[in-house]
């Protein structure tokens, strides 16, 4: 019998955890220090940890995005069974084989962009459910990568993705463009009040559990 997937959605949970986890402590810390004799945080720098925050668990999203597609191009099993293959392909041998596959002769390759994700399934699967889960949330998706970037880059062409980001999952743009601000944002009429970093964070978590079930 093939192989079972690994459930990735746990350890990427957990990334998620750790890093919410720091923010928290920092949100509380900094109230705590509040009329105390110790220093207070400035927001900009609470900003910053959000945006490193952010960083760590969109690396840990292309992490399990890369380790289950391999899986599953090797013939791993969810509860759907394998996933349907091209016609004349065959599931690859190894995980090194796959990878060698998937890099074609390049040293790396970037798993931000949702639509290479896409393609890049499509190559050797059929409609699998990797690709349909990955398609229903492919514009959102899209959305959450441009904060990546935002964090990671300087270049105003970041800052332009970023604002548009922003302005299709928020309806509004952030001074300066600063992704800390956005993800520390609380998202109108939510309730308990929710913060834009967790509500990525849970929607990124719930499709990673969609694609190991």
């Amino acid at each position: 019998m093939p192989r079972l997937l690994p459930h990735f959605d746990h350890q990427f949970a957990h990334d998620v955890a750790a890093a919410l986890n720091l923010i928290s402590r920092i949100e509380t810390l900094n109230a705590f220090s509040q009329g105390q004799a110790i220093d207070r945080l400035s927001i900009g720098n609470v900003e910053l940890s959000y945006e490193l925050a952010f960083l760590r668990i969109f690396l840990a999203w292309e992490l399990f995005l890369e380790d289950s597609l391999l899986r599953l191009l090797c013939g791993y099993r969810h509860s759907g069974g394998q996933e349907p293959l091209q016609p004349n392909r065959t599931y690859f041998r190894t995980l090194g084989d796959a990878e060698r596959a998937i890099l074609g002769g390049q040293q790396y390759k970037l798993w931000h962009n949702p639509g290479h994700v896409i393609s890049r399934a499509q190559t050797y699967l059929q409609n699998s459910r990797y690709e349909i889960i990955i398609a229903s949330a492919q514009a959102r998706l899209a959305h959450f990568a441009a904060v990546r970037h935002r964090i990671a880059h300087a270049q105003s062409h970041a800052a332009r993705q970023f604002d548009q980001a922003t302005m299709s999952l928020a309806g509004r743009r952030y001074p300066a463009s600063r992704p800390g601000r956005f993800l520390r944002d609380r998202i109108p009429l939510t309730q308990p009040p929710t913060r834009w970093i967790d509500a990525i964070s849970s929607e990124l978590v719930g499709l990673s559990r969609q694609i190991c079930i």
